[in-house]
């Protein structure tokens, strides 16, 4: 089987403007990351995952893209990113770039273009966008072209008067949808993506990309999802950017599409496809969710953990791409709650927890990402006003919450449960002012528990959660676990989350109590083989099989020759 470059990537996903803000105006930026690249390097970091960078109004924080040829004045110049560029690659480390092909911003010049019969290039870019005429119930009232719902809750219709007509935006009413039936519009971003390329970039992190086709007919449904997510279409435009520009250049290309089939998976990111490298699913990311919930309901209902789905989307997953594709293995990004306060605990077993999470993830096999501040276990945010969140889809779950019947301590709980704000607050440092991050008041409130949850405290202390990960990532190397083999055990089990992997010399074996109660485990094999490698408490009885809350343990035999 040929070897790839980014099999033996280890991913960090810095976003861009809470990582660290060298100039002094709140917000982080790319002289932040450079800053920063020995203290990434010494974790076992080889590839960095930036956050869009490009020039934004931010109504969702640079995925809306007004120039995609031009750094956000927030994050530096081009010459900045040049070098980052540079002094990463001197250290043997790669960067790649979120590349956003859904959408632009409704301030992009090729929308300004489109809504304006009056602009002098209007022909030729109203195209580039998705158009609709109204329809008109029986009293004559303007009515939105379908029912469909966006991704921010309410509808994916914006009237725009010039033209009397609707434009779609699966996200924010900001974030107007491109045609992808355009070839023009195709080929604007072919010039995009090269230019990208030509300045040193090693590859992508695709967003949304399995949204790029509509159902042209445009049924009415509700919220009709179906119509705009998914389609198979959309593996023609990806296949045609994969031919033309991924695959010549040897680049790294992280597909973002839920909801894959096996074969559609294999599709995208098998190692035949002409699309992507690596997929990012999402069937373990809320598997906690109250369906009963009806205050605040979907994502934002946070109830009991299912181990057993999350388990066996790793196995499914793992099994999808054995000998076919390349899987990835992360807990979160900068869309889902901080992993600690979502499936661990980030109160009395914060550390242990984050340990146990850490244990369970990251000797699996395939490339794994880790989201920023995770290797220190940073928490979901404290905040107690709704003033204090930033994400515009805050406010419009808020205000669905209060017509829902919610009091407002059950909507503000929500938001500090599940909101994307608590994978967005300024990373910490250290136990100064604003954590390190900044000198000046951050673009969004520093988590009140920075005092104890920072780098510097965990860069000295043995045993930190910092100290595990990078232990971890040393042990993936070594052991060659990219590529290793792995068996679950009990997989249905509520509260276990146990495996074994082969190292090139040793097998290990994880077990790891996933929930805060004790437990005796169960159906394992024999430890006298074994002897304990890692754990996250301190173990008197080696042999014993009773776990405490969150407890972990790593254990080994050699392989015999």
């Amino acid at each position: 089987m040929k070897k790839y470059w980014w099999q033996d990537a280890i991913i960090y996903q810095v976003y861009l403007r809470s990582f660290q803000d060298t100039n002094q105006d709140g917000i982080g930026d790319i002289n932040g990351v450079i800053q920063h690249l020995d203290y990434l390097k010494n974790l076992g970091v080889n590839t960095l995952w930036i956050s869009p960078h490009y020039d934004s109004p931010m109504d969702d924080n640079g995925y809306d893209v007004r120039d995609f040829f031009k750094v956000s004045e927030d994050y530096g110049t081009i010459d900045d990113f040049k070098a980052l560029l540079d002094e990463a690659h001197k250290k043997d480390m790669k960067v790649i770039t979120d590349l956003v092909l859904n959408h632009t911003s409704d301030e992009h010049p090729w929308f300004q273009a489109a809504k304006d019969p009056n602009h002098p290039e209007h022909e030729h870019y109203h195209d580039y966008y998705i158009w609709q005429p109204p329809k008109f119930d029986k009293k004559g009232n303007r009515q939105h072209p379908t029912q469909w719902v966006s991704w921010f809750g309410g509808p994916v219709w914006e009237y725009n008067p010039p033209t009397k007509s609707y434009y779609l935006h699966i996200f924010s009413k900001k974030m107007p949808d491109l045609n992808w039936r355009n070839k023009a519009m195709r080929e604007s971003l072919k010039q995009v993506i090269k230019w990208w390329i030509d300045l040193g970039v090693d590859g992508f992190r695709v967003d949304a990309s399995n949204h790029l086709e509509k159902n042209w007919d445009f049924p009415d449904a509700k919220p009709g999802y179906e119509h705009f997510s998914s389609l198979p279409k959309h593996h023609d435009y990806l296949e045609e950017l994969g031919k033309e520009l991924f695959k010549p250049n040897n680049l790294l290309i992280i597909g973002e599409a839920g909801g894959a089939t096996r074969k559609e998976a294999i599709q995208y990111a098998g190692f035949d496809s002409n699309e992507f490298n690596m997929l990012i699913q999402f069937e373990h990311c809320w598997a906690d969710t109250d369906e009963t919930n009806t205050l605040t309901p979907g994502k934002w209902a946070k109830g009991s953990i299912d181990l057993p789905k999350i388990k066996n989307s790793f196995a499914y997953w793992i099994d999808v791409f054995k000998g076919k594709g390349w899987n990835t293995i992360y807990w979160a990004n900068h869309d889902q709650p901080r992993i600690v306060s979502h499936y661990g605990d980030d109160k009395k077993y914060h550390e242990r927890s984050a340990k146990m999470l850490a244990f369970s993830l990251y000797l699996l096999p395939g490339t794994p990402i880790i989201y920023y501040g995770e290797e220190i276990g940073m928490t979901n945010v404290d905040y107690q006003n709704l003033g204090d969140f930033r994400d515009v889809e805050v406010f419009t779950e808020y205000d669905n919450f209060m017509s829902y019947g919610a009091s407002h301590e059950v909507a503000m709980q929500a938001l500090r449960d599940r909101s994307r704000d608590n994978a967005r607050s300024p990373m910490q440092w250290n136990d100064t002012a604003y954590a390190g991050f900044s000198k000046v008041t951050p673009w969004i409130n520093v988590n009140g528990n920075y005092q104890n949850i920072n780098v510097k405290k965990q860069l000295n202390k043995e045993d930190s959660i910092y100290q595990t990960y990078r232990a971890l990532l040393q042990l993936r190397k070594q052991e060659n676990l990219p590529y290793a083999d792995v068996n679950f055990y009990d997989l249905d089990h509520p509260q276990t989350f146990n495996y074994e992997v082969k190292g090139q010399k040793h097998n290990y074996l994880v077990l790891c109590n996933f929930k805060s109660t004790e437990i005796k485990m169960n159906k394992l094999p024999s430890l006298n083989e074994y002897t304990l490698f890692m754990a996250n408490v301190d173990v008197n009885d080696v042999l014993s099989t009773t776990y405490s809350p969150f407890e972990a343990r790593i254990y080994r035999k050699p392989i015999k020759a």
